[in-house]
């Protein structure tokens, strides 16, 4: 398998910064861990992301798994690509 590196120096505000190095292409999975006094709480709220996220980029793929253990949902959000993931998870904070 042949590994290949892009190099994209960027300038914004004065500042250079090298785009490989923040966004890796193949980096596509949001994984969420959302903590919740129940299951159904927990998947309520992942709808809510889940909805968000398609709303915004239609190919969003999606999957959760409870840990009762923990009271954690280990949600998934699969984008098509590294950019999308981006732009939604900076539209959380």
């Amino acid at each position: 398998m042949e590994s290949k590196t892009q190099d994209l120096i960027t300038e914004c505000c004065g500042s250079f910064m090298d785009v490989g190095a923040v966004i890796a292409e193949d980096d596509n999975v949001l994984v969420l861990p959302i903590q919740a006094e129940s299951e159904p709480q927990a998947r309520a709220r992942f709808a809510e992301l889940e909805s968000q996220a398609k709303g915004r980029f239609e190919t969003v793929q999606s999957d959760a798994q409870w840990q009762a253990d923990t009271q954690t949902l280990m949600a998934k959000l699969v984008f098509s690509c590294a950019a999308e993931r981006l732009i939604f998870e900076m539209q959380l904070n």
